[in-house]
């Protein structure tokens, strides 16, 4: 992570994200007559979230990415990024700001690269009509998902225009943000650039571990924390896993995981089960606020506790991340 960290060393104190109180669509280009506003899908885009070791703007960047080129391309309306709205309420806020379609995902660092999970979400429904994990070393990469999931927009709302080619001749090149003061391409630059390793005094730079070839059966956490918490927080239990273990989400829902960790594992004996009980609760006082207790449960086979630990913290992301990253710490080969 430190190696990834370094790469986006740069675009840290380039990029200036201008706070917009009112959201408003992107300007369509001048030289391209906009199409007939009847049949326009109205697109919101949140920011792509990121691990909370990482610097939350590549999220807003790869967002205005997202935007710009579905703006400049054509037959959607795309509205201002919003800030500050919780995985929750994204549907919520979508729906208040009259959108047809909300696009979200997050950044999952690899190595000295990255991937983005994007999804495309039909307001109306609060259904995913798209979804996709994409490995990205350029701006060009992103720019591409981006006119995929707009392909995937005038298709689910029934709109008869011709497919985009998405391969990079055809894909527009994102030039400026809604409000960065530098153009995309050279804001990113360093988020994509792999920088050869230059040998300088002290300890020699390890590659990053490979996931050890046990795997991870993930169970949907459950608790109090109420339901659309509780699935927020299975896919963040999925991407703190997955970033270390070589990861599967079940659909199971188990309060006695215990007795059900035979039927889960199924044939695949030398997997753990993972599951979650994610809590909350209301603190008062001075500053009141939702306090996450999230208790992380590593299960073998056949049904033994290997591992438990317990997490709070303000934002239950986190709370989640800690727990995990507690049981790497501990268990790096995930032999419980």
């Amino acid at each position: 992570m430190r190696r990834l960290l370094a790469l986006f060393a740069l675009f840290a104190s380039a990029l200036l994200i201008a706070a917009t109180p009112k959201l408003h669509p992107l300007p369509m280009p001048s030289a391209t007559p906009p199409p007939s506003a009847v049949n326009k899908p109205v697109v919101l885009i949140y920011p792509f979230e990121a691990p909370p070791d990482l610097n939350q703007k590549y999220g807003t960047a790869i967002a205005q990415i997202y935007a710009q080129v579905m703006a400049q391309t054509g037959g959607v309306t795309v509205l201002q990024i919003p800030t500050g709205i919780l995985r929750e309420d994204y549907q919520k806020f979508a729906h208040v700001q009259h959108a047809d379609y909300y696009v979200s995902g997050y950044i999952q660092p690899i190595g000295q690269g990255a991937a983005i999970v994007a999804q495309v979400v039909d307001v109306a429904s609060d259904i995913s009509v798209y979804s996709a994990t994409t490995n990205i070393s350029d701006v060009q990469d992103v720019a591409s998902q981006a006119l995929t999931a707009r392909t995937v927009i005038l298709q689910a709302a029934g709109i008869d225009r011709p497919e985009i080619n998405t391969g990079p001749a055809d894909t527009p090149t994102p030039s400026s943000t809604a409000g960065a003061s530098v153009p995309i391409t050279s804001v990113l630059t360093d988020l994509f650039k792999g920088k050869p390793k230059v040998a300088k005094a002290g300890p020699t730079a390890t590659p990053e571990p490979a996931k050890p070839p046990r795997g991870v059966l993930i169970v949907h956490p459950i608790g109090n924390a109420g339901a659309k918490v509780l699935s927020a927080g299975a896919d963040d239990l999925y991407r703190a896993l997955d970033a270390r273990f070589n990861t599967t989400m079940t659909s199971v829902v188990s309060t006695d995981v215990a007795k059900a960790a035979d039927s889960i594992c199924g044939t695949h004996r030398d997997n753990t089960v993972v599951s979650g009980v994610l809590n909350v609760t209301h603190v008062g006082g001075f500053r009141p606020h939702d306090s996450y207790t999230f208790t992380l449960n590593v299960y073998a086979c056949f049904g033994a506790v290997l591992y438990t630990d317990t997490q709070t913290n303000d934002n239950y992301a986190r709370a989640i991340h800690d727990a995990v990253e507690a049981y790497y710490t501990n268990h790096p080969a995930n032999d419980g």
